[in-house]
């Protein structure tokens, strides 16, 4: 039987597998360089010739009952360079963030920043507010942290380590090195310019800029604090076993329980007589540290409490508790708010900073939040209405719509298209004014993102950007693993620099190893990308 690794939650992370979980290396090293072409199950609607590395690859045993499908387009003259399956409907898996971005991009604009302002909703007389300061969220996704204060939006996605945003599911997570308070400090900094040192009222998250939208992987809401993620990261030194919380905060009190073992195993149990009491329990190795994180359930109170923690660190007293609800029943109408009332306001990075950060990380909420805001640009606080605005952008595009379903903004099962129409989104991005950002938020082969662990020591290192894509199930009882789709769609980039459009799909590749599945089939579909990027090198 496998692991008892959440899978349902790893597969809908839409990456490639390679960089987490568990350190596994797994090749194909069968002879089987023209089964490939012997197969008319695989060679259906075939065009060029399939290097010799790709070919086998995709003759391994794991994959002898997948498609491969595959488009490659040199978008100079529109020549199918390499093509197999290239009209046959497949899942995208994340590179349906593609088209999310794409159209934030072409709508909202890679330039455009987010403002969070905060209002008092009564004067501040002799330095008191007698109401309530008002902080009303943007849809901002750092608020200040990751680096945003000082104009960028970092991600820790490395050949090594994982993004925080998967502390849950993969062992080799970490924090992301910055202060994810620096934000909040500031427009409590802000506050006190102001001339603000008491506030008789509350502190209140106004969100109503979207409805708190669903995603596959939990609320997608419109304020982000470091995430909406409490880090809790333990150490063991010797047998004496400590766990410290990031940010540091009155919001949640840890207790651990977790002991010396052979294995790093955490969980985070929750007091269900005190939802803000959690327990971390299970094993961790001598003399390491391990990373695991709470997903906030509710993050405007969370927001509500940072953000009353920083003005206590600034010196404004909060006559209302810092622990508590998120009170907006008694907000004014949404857009009401006086200019003059406004104490203190954040700027975000431009939008190409988050993308960039939702492309390398294959950040889920994060896209969904970008489909949220399409919706809220387009005057509406349904999410969903955000695919209306991405359909828009898709039909002014060279792309068949009739080939494309999306579901939201990250590519969740069963969001499908076929080869030949990510190519056509991909080669018509890049003609148009920000089609230069969306190429650079790209993952690169051995170099970042969700493609860093893969082809290190490739000749096609650097030449291959692209986003990943991932959908997979385990049969629970067999313990074997499908790969519904491994995928990529992106850019080749011949050796003078100049780029080649491409999409890659492995679907319906079976793994009886449930370890070795979770790296290999994102190695080998990132190896069969590097051997055509070899192959049309010069």
């Amino acid at each position: 039987m496998p692991p008892s690794t959440p899978f349902g939650a790893v597969a809908r992370i839409g990456i490639a597998l390679t960089a987490t979980v568990l350190a596994v290396t797994a090749c194909a090293s069968v002879d089987t360089t023209s089964a490939v072409e012997d197969s008319p199950e695989t060679t259906t609607g075939a065009s060029g010739d399939i290097p010799d590395a790709a070919a086998q690859i995709m003759a391994a045993p794991e994959y002898r009952t997948a498609r491969w499908l595959f488009h490659i387009v040199d978008p100079e003259n529109g020549a199918v360079l390499l093509s197999q399956r290239p009209d046959e409907m497949v899942f995208t898996g994340s590179t349906a963030k593609e088209f999310t971005l794409g159209t934030v991009y072409d709508t909202i604009g890679p330039d455009t920043t987010l403002t969070t302002p905060v209002y008092a909703t009564q004067a501040p007389v002799n330095g008191a507010v007698s109401g309530d300061l008002v902080l009303v969220a943007s849809g901002d996704l750092a608020l200040g942290g990751r680096g945003a204060t000082d104009g960028r939006v970092d991600e820790t996605f490395t050949a090594d380590t994982i993004d925080h945003v998967y502390g849950d599911l993969a062992l080799n997570a970490t924090t992301v090195p910055d202060d994810p308070l620096a934000g909040l400090d500031a427009l409590a900094r802000q506050v006190t310019d102001a001339g603000i040192t008491r506030v008789d009222g509350d502190v209140v998250i106004d969100t109503r800029i979207w409805d708190t939208y669903q995603g596959q992987e939990g609320p997608v809401p419109s304020v982000f604090v470091n995430d909406n993620i409490l880090d809790i990261t333990v150490t063991a030194d010797g047998d004496t076993v400590t766990a410290e919380t990031r940010p540091r905060t009155q919001a949640y009190a840890v207790e651990s329980t977790v002991t010396v073992g052979d294995e790093a195993s955490l969980t985070v149990d929750v007091d269900p007589a005190n939802p803000r009491r959690l327990t971390v329990s299970g094993t961790i190795t001598a003399d390491s540290s391990q990373l695991t994180i709470y997903r906030v359930p509710d993050a405007a109170e969370w927001a509500r409490t940072l953000f009353t923690e920083a003005l206590d660190r600034a010196g404004v007293t909060v006559a209302a508790p810092a622990v508590g609800p998120n009170n907006e029943a008694g907000l004014p109408a949404p857009d009401s708010y006086p200019d003059n009332s406004r104490v203190a306001s954040l700027e975000s990075p431009p939008l190409k900073t988050f993308g960039s950060m939702i492309l390398q990380t294959s950040y889920n909420t994060g896209a969904n939040a970008m489909l949220c805001l399409l919706a809220a640009r387009a005057g509406s606080t349904n999410c969903e209405d955000g695919l209306s605005s991405i359909r828009s952008v898709i039909d002014k595009s060279d792309v068949d719509g009739a080939d494309v379903i999306l579901v939201d903004g990250q590519g969740a099962d069963p969001a499908s298209t076929t080869p030949r129409q990510m190519t056509g989104w991909m080669m018509w991005a890049r003609q148009q004014p920000w089609g230069d950002d969306l190429i650079a938020g790209q993952p690169v082969l051995g170099e970042s993102g969700t493609l860093a662990s893969v082809g290190a020591d490739s000749p096609a290192v650097g030449k291959v950007a692209a986003k990943t894509g991932t959908s997979a199930a385990l049969d629970p009882v067999t313990g074997r693993l499908l790969y519904n789709v491994q995928s990529l769609a992106g850019y080749l980039f011949r050796d003078d620099g100049t780029p080649l459009v491409f999409a890659l799909s492995m679907s319906g590749g079976t793994f009886e190893d449930f370890s070795a599945g979770l790296t290999q089939a994102g190695d080998d579909v990132g190896m069969v990308a590097a051997a055509f990027a070899e192959k049309f090198a010069s």
